[in-house]
């Protein structure tokens, strides 16, 4: 299974949720819409939730990044939903679990 991404906007604030599998066939699929997304100049806030996905990989990171960069250049409200255990792995074995504003878990896991 391939990613995908749902995004609403409402008010200038935005949620794009990821399923499945952000891998490099995903991201061209995925990247653009968040290309088009951030195009929009009435856009205040995102919110990107990983909550659904099962897998990433360098290349999603690599998207993820470049998003991070351009919300931060336009200074727009910010988190990101942590993903399972598995996928938020990947985020604290490349360093960049600090580095991003992920939210926190909204209950705890057993």
């Amino acid at each position: 299974m391939h990613g995908n991404v749902d995004m609403t906007v409402e008010d200038g604030r935005a949620t794009a949720a990821l399923s499945g599998d952000f891998d490099m066939s995903a991201t061209f699929t995925v990247e653009p819409r968040f290309e088009e997304l951030l195009a929009e100049p009435e856009l205040d806030a995102l919110r990107i939730d990983l909550s659904r996905l099962k897998f990433i990989d360098s290349t999603g990171i690599g998207v993820l990044m470049r998003v991070t960069d351009e919300v931060r250049r336009r200074d727009l409200d910010f988190e990101i939903v942590p993903g399972p255990r598995e996928v938020h792995r990947v985020f604290e074995v490349a360093g960049l679990a600090d580095a991003l504003p992920f939210a926190e878990p909204e209950s705890p896991e057993g």
